[in-house]
């Protein structure tokens, strides 16, 4: 370990915080060290008082191939692995050293260990942070080129079908994930560089990559028409029903602030959940109500013991025993909702008019409600 100058610092004035107690005249920190091919020792890290004479490793001084009564050495220990010494030199012959001035040493090797364990592991984090920056960004190179391609072959198809309308919607379908996918891939790369996290974000992970541009305004309807274009073709795909009874209100046409992109991944998360969940034949969709839209599926039923729990981090139903997943996606999607202002319940029974006059019977119906924030809806 190379010690960073802050490191150095915290140690000196953790030896300047006990000098000058009970007889202590020097104080001298070491840390353990093994260079490849050679022995194990012990190099000077820090000592107190800041005197001219610049110190030796302890195998190259002399000084010390001798035993003192006046010095005394205190391992500094995290559980079994030894860091590093400290070196007491005091005024007291070793008989003399009172019980409290042996009590506070050892106290202070303690802190000094801690502080030594602490210094390591950051900078074992910060080598595996590097270390995947770097693979991040050579992931990320690697992708823009395939990606360039496929939207090169799509146009190049378009130009081939010529005025087939139905296959040129799936192609210009197609361009449109290349696009959204070329965004998370942009994401990636504004993740991989440093940036200022701002306060008030949790430390939860995103459904998907965020924009990171926070002074950029989105519309909603068109990240929201995409994820619908998605549902309609995978529905289609898994011989199931799409609903899109949809009347777009007039608020979701304005520009709104970034951060509640996140509204768009939330619908997705959740589309692609019961999309995976549902039996063949189930009906998927979406609708908007007053105050947000509705996801629902008319697969297998949330029992009522699951949802008491769906939302729990790590918990995983029935439905998902034998489907991938983590059980984190409902988690994170309502606590993203709740960060920027809104909420995300699952519908019981009977507890809405709306909603109940809207299905036949929500008895035999998923329902997520996605609150949209106040300020969406100018509440």
């Amino acid at each position: 370990m190379k010690p960073s100058i802050k490191f150095e610092d915290l140690v000196l004035k953790q030896l300047e915080s006990f000098g000058c107690f009970m007889g202590v005249r020097h104080l001298v920190v070491y840390l353990a060290s093994a260079k490849e091919g050679a022995n194990a020792g012990f190099e000077l890290i820090g000592q107190w008082p800041q005197i001219d004479r610049s110190l030796l490793p302890i195998d190259d001084d002399p000084e010390l191939k001798f035993a003192s009564a006046n010095r005394r050495w205190y391992p500094l220990q995290d559980e079994d692995i030894l860091i590093g010494v400290l070196r007491v030199e005091t005024e007291y012959k070793d008989s003399e050293w009172p019980l409290i001035l042996d009590s506070r040493l050892k106290a202070l090797a303690s802190s000094l260990a801690k502080t030594f364990s602490i210094e390591i592991e950051r900078q074992n984090n910060n080598k595996e942070i590097n270390y995947l920056r770097n693979q991040v960004g050579v992931i990320v190179h690697q992708l823009r080129n395939p990606l360039a391609a496929l939207r090169t072959y799509a146009k190049l198809l378009i130009k081939r079908l010529g005025s087939d309308s139905d296959a040129l919607d799936i192609v210009e379908s197609m361009l449109n994930e290349q696009k959204q996918i070329n965004e998370y891939v942009n994401s990636f790369d504004q993740l991989n560089k440093t940036i200022k996290i701002k306060g008030g974000i949790s430390d939860e992970r995103l459904l998907l990559p965020p924009n990171l541009k926070s002074n950029k305004t989105i519309n909603l309807q068109s990240l929201l028409l995409p994820i619908f274009e998605r549902g309609k073709a995978s529905a289609k795909l898994q011989n199931k029903v799409w609903c899109q009874n949809i009347e777009w209100p007039d608020w979701i046409l304005e520009e709104v602030p970034s951060k509640y992109g996140v509204i768009a991944e939330i619908v997705a998360n959740l589309l692609e959940n019961a999309f995976k969940y549902s039996n063949k034949n189930s009906e998927v969709g979406v609708k908007f109500i007053k105050f947000g839209i509705l996801i629902f599926d008319t697969g297998k039923v949330i029992s009522k013991e699951e949802k008491v729990n769906i939302f729990k981090k790590g918990f995983r139903g029935d439905a998902s025993k034998d489907k991938e997943g983590s059980g984190v996606g409902l988690y994170v999607a309502r606590q993203l909702a709740t960060q920027i202002g809104g909420d995300l319940i699952l519908y019981e029974q009977n507890n809405d008019e709306d909603l109940d006059s809207y299905f036949e019977d929500t008895s035999k119906v998923n329902i997520f409600y996605l609150k949209f924030p106040n300020e969406i809806l100018h509440v």
